[in-house]
């Protein structure tokens, strides 16, 4: 793994709009300190903060089917969401896929080298 590469993934984290603000100001702090000390110190937290905020694809269904999601995504936007999400537990997915989550997850995947 290349400190690019990590660096991708967590500019993802910050990019992703399904990223929650604890999430953002993580990876924006661990980008601002480029190349100190304190970025070796967020490192050791970084496979921490994806553990916590990737979503299982369980957990979009039960949001998908919530009055939340009706009223945040629309009734339209809810129903997608919930038949997309359906549609990747079938193809045997076990998170979702969103830009937040597949940066979480390829994060989690560098654990032995991030560690």
């Amino acid at each position: 793994m290349t400190h690019t590469r990590l660096t991708q993934l967590v500019q993802a984290l910050l990019d992703a709009p399904t990223s929650n603000e604890t999430v953002k100001e993580f990876a924006q702090s661990w980008i601002n300190a480029e190349g100190t000390p304190k970025q070796e110190e967020l490192t050791k937290q970084l496979v921490s903060v994806a553990e916590q905020n990737i979503a299982l694809i369980d957990e979009v269904i039960d949001y998908a089917r919530s009055e939340r999601a009706k009223q945040s995504l629309g009734e339209e936007g809810a129903a997608k969401l919930l038949q997309h999400a359906k549609d990747l537990k079938a193809q045997g997915a076990e998170f979702c896929d969103c830009q937040a989550c597949v940066a979480a997850k390829n994060i989690i995947d560098l654990k032995a080298e991030i560690m």
